[in-house]
């Protein structure tokens, strides 16, 4: 609108520029030769008031239009800094939420508590989930010592175990000993020597003397290598443990005793490097773990459980206390991060300190948002039509 006001200003000027030096230069022809013919000068004085007013409208308009140029650009930048406002109001709350769920998955998952090992010292996880009370879930367990029992109190039987009973290839020629304390006829340990080696090859037990067996150990010369446990007596084994060098590799749990095993702890020596969820017992693992040195270092997850991962978490730490330093995030499904929101430590706390956004999906950060206290304070936009909503 402005620039049509300017337009039409500058055409009426140069129209009575052109009618003025038309008449200044006509009035020869017409007889007008004498300087000083009033009516000449005249003329010319209200074409140079004329001039001068057009040229004082002119400015007028100009910074009219300057200043409600600025006026929309401080609007815009107003704007901007109240939509950022509400944007981040949410922030501490979001993160909130993601930390209350990853806990509570961790709970639903391993029952143990979810900030253990983040800010707090956390807790013993539930003695039938990890051993001994007192055991720390990210220290690999050692292997289980059997009690010692002189033979007399067996009972000897001479066995062949047929291939595939214990996934074994080839027949198996034991010794089956069973002690039955309390002449029920339900054995409380059996226990199976392998008749050529003299070595223990297989037990089962009855844990809590209920008459159920509920315990399955495997031993290769005598070594334990695999554990199975029922842990509710209902036949239904919920726990299964691999052993390597005396301690637990492998530690698997079919937390909804359907039969199919939904969560993976992987141990490395004597400490946990891995962990792997499946929240939703769809087959398809929702949650992966990292650790190094005992400490979580990122996480994977698949929020809405579509088979792909679409958050992915890196955590810093001091030796003893994790923080979040870095989410990436999959906002749209594309199977790529596109916003990545960066935190500082603050005491025991991390708290936002930059966002970038890829809004358009092409790789390149679209938006750059920073933060105080965690709170919006500016942004960087690559492209004004790619505002951010939030």
């Amino acid at each position: 609108m402005f620039s049509q006001r300017t337009h039409g200003l500058r055409a009426a000027s140069s129209r009575i520029l052109l009618i003025g030096a038309l008449a200044i230069w006509a009035a020869p022809a017409l007889g007008q030769t004498d300087p000083g013919n009033p009516d000449l000068m005249q003329q010319a004085e209200a074409l140079a008031r004329q001039e001068r007013m057009l040229r004082e409208l002119r400015a007028e308009e100009q910074e009219k239009e300057r200043l409600e140029r600025e006026a929309q650009l401080d609007e815009k930048k107003k704007t901007d800094y109240e939509q950022g406002e509400a944007a981040a109001a949410p922030i501490e709350q979001a993160l909130r939420d993601q930390k209350t769920l990853q806990e509570s998955l961790l709970r639903q998952a391993t029952g143990r508590n979810g900030n253990a090992g983040m800010e707090s010292t956390g807790k013993s996880p539930r003695p039938s989930e990890q051993g001994p009370p007192s055991t720390d879930p990210r220290i690999a367990g050692r292997a289980p010592k059997d009690r010692v029992l002189p033979d007399e109190i067996f009972d000897r039987s001479k066995e062949e175990i047929q291939p595939g009973t214990w996934n074994n290839k080839e027949p198996l020629r034991v010794i089956r000993l069973v002690l039955d304390a309390d002449a029920d006829g339900k054995p409380e340990l059996i226990r199976f020597i392998d008749r050529d080696q003299g070595t223990l090859i297989r037990q089962e037990a009855d844990r809590n003397y209920d008459g159920i067996l509920d315990s399955w150990h495997e031993y290769d010369a005598g070594t334990l290598t695999a554990r199975v446990l029922d842990e509710n007596d209902d036949g239904n084994p919920e726990v299964f443990e691999t052993y390597r060098d005396g301690r637990v590799s492998l530690r698997e749990l079919d937390r909804d005793d359907d039969g199919v095993r939904d969560v993976f702890y992987r141990y490395r020596g004597d400490s946990l490097v891995e962990e792997r969820h499946d929240a939703d017992n769809d087959g398809t693992i929702d949650l992966v773990m990292i650790y190094e040195k005992r400490l979580r270092v990122r996480t994977e997850e698949d929020t809405d459980r579509d088979g792909r991962m679409d958050l992915w978490t890196r955590y810093t730490n001091d030796g003893q206390i994790e923080r979040v330093g870095q989410i990436e995030r999959d906002t749209k499904g594309g199977g790529f991060a596109d916003t990545f929101e960066i935190f500082e430590s603050q005491g025991n706390k991390s708290v936002l300190l930059r966002r970038e956004q890829d809004l358009n999906g092409d790789g390149e950060i679209d938006v750059v948002s920073f933060y105080v206290g965690g709170k919006l304070r500016r942004r960087q936009i690559r492209d004004a039509d790619l505002v951010p909503l939030s």
